[in-house]
């Protein structure tokens, strides 16, 4: 009885540890999780599958369509009556299917739809991705601040020593305080924040409990250091969106082709036996029987038809360059951005520095009364606004560099920012 009690203690703490110890999430992780859950992705998957079926269904036009008939037929006459049984074969063969291929512009819809798929993966990698560094971010500032409050809880210990010793007023007391109860405050609104971030996340990765969701730490202030690389004509060339306009025009132009396939002979071939009990007639016999079907005169349908394929195709040529020039102009923006962003962090880092400077002199101004408790705050203040503005450049940079990495196909770049 003892080793079976001992033996039950050992099982239910083997099971404890393993479920407080959920796994840790890498981005690369998460940016799987969330496309392995998009609903959206989902569906593009089952048009992908329907558009396979269309093209082997376009396919088989072009294969010649074989059907078989058997019959009876009983005569009933004065005198007497007879019945004939055949068989036959027909071959019905689309010679203009197979000479345009048919089955090609279908085909290249598979490829269209595969490509607007990537763009609405690049989408799920974007969102996710976005996420995953903003709780981080937010994290971080919530740190700021907590570190923060404990400096002023040092401070209003002195403060409040000096207070009672008659050094200090009980205003400096309650200014401290009061900045204090601020600080927790703006934590408070920031851990609200981050609990909604949390939970963004959790749903686009279907994960059932928020709270057990762990991520694995990223450094964001070595992502805001990588390098900004010059925009050139050849950015967009793995753009999902440009690619899909090519395979649609390409598409179009297979259909314009394949208009012609309507005005091509159809040839029908035919074969049989028939059992002939008619007494009068010549017996049992074989039969063959071939004819072409050739188009004469259609008007001018041919030519509107292809006018019309020719102006669709010109529509979508339109289209394509539309879309190349927004996309170059936002990049082109996300670009100048991003420079512009880390010109910013290298004067807010000399600002820091120069803040923490100042908090230190003010401190010891203030320990040997030559500054007020406000000087003293009021530094601080400035420190902490500082380290909050650099984490938020840091956090608009990464932002940008996520866009920029979208924008241009980028998705291993992407991937190894969580290995930073």
């Amino acid at each position: 009885m003892q080793k079976l009690w001992i033996f039950t203690i050992t099982i239910f703490f083997s099971v404890s540890v393993f479920a407080q110890s959920p796994p840790v999430l890498s981005l690369k992780e998460c940016i799987e999780r969330a496309e392995l859950n998009s609903f959206k992705l989902q569906s593009d998957e089952f048009e992908i599958s329907v558009q396979e079926q269309n093209a082997s269904l376009a396919k088989s036009y072009a294969i010649p369509k074989v059907d078989g008939e058997l019959s009876t037929e009983n005569r009933f006459l004065q005198p007497y009556f007879f019945s004939q049984v055949w068989a036959s074969v027909h071959a019905d063969w689309s010679l203009g299917d197979l000479i345009q291929k048919t089955g090609r512009s279908s085909s290249q819809e598979i490829i269209t739809r595969q490509l607007e798929k990537e763009q609405n993966r690049l989408n799920v990698i974007g969102r996710s991705t976005s996420l995953y560094v903003s709780i981080f971010q937010v994290k971080k500032q919530i740190e700021i601040l907590q570190m923060r409050i404990g400096l002023l809880q040092k401070h209003y210990h002195l403060t409040n020593g000096m207070w009672k010793a008659g050094v200090r007023t009980q205003l400096d007391v309650l200014q401290t305080e009061s900045e204090m109860i601020k600080l927790q405050e703006d934590t408070a609104r920031l851990a609200i924040v981050r609990k909604n971030l949390r939970n963004e996340m959790a749903s686009l990765l279907g994960w059932q409990n928020t709270d057990s969701l762990i991520l694995a730490p990223i450094n964001i202030s070595s992502v805001a250091e990588a390098p900004v690389f010059p925009i050139t004509q050849q950015s967009l060339e793995n753009n999902p969106i440009l690619a899909s306009f090519d395979s649609r025009v390409k598409a179009q132009q297979f259909r314009t082709d394949e208009i012609v396939a309507d005005y091509i002979p159809h040839f029908k071939l035919g074969t049989g036996f028939l059992a002939d009990g008619d007494p009068t007639g010549d017996g049992n016999f074989w039969q063959i029987n071939a004819s072409i079907i050739i188009p004469i005169y259609a008007g001018n349908s041919l030519d509107i038809k292809k006018r019309g394929s020719n102006a669709i195709l010109e529509s979508l040529d339109s289209q394509k360059k539309e879309a190349e020039r927004e996309l170059m102009i936002h990049l082109i923006k996300v670009h100048e951005k991003l420079i512009k962003l880390k010109q910013l962090l290298e004067l807010q880092n000399k600002r820091e520095q120069i803040t923490t400077k100042a908090v230190s002199y003010a401190e010891i101004n203030y320990r040997a009364g030559i500054s007020t408790n406000l000087d003293f705050l009021s530094a601080q203040q400035r420190l902490t606004d500082t380290q909050l503005s650099i984490e938020e450049t840091r956090l608009e940079y990464t932002m940008s560099l996520i866009e920029y990495y979208i924008t241009t196909n980028q998705v291993e770049s992407i991937f190894a920012l969580g290995n930073r």
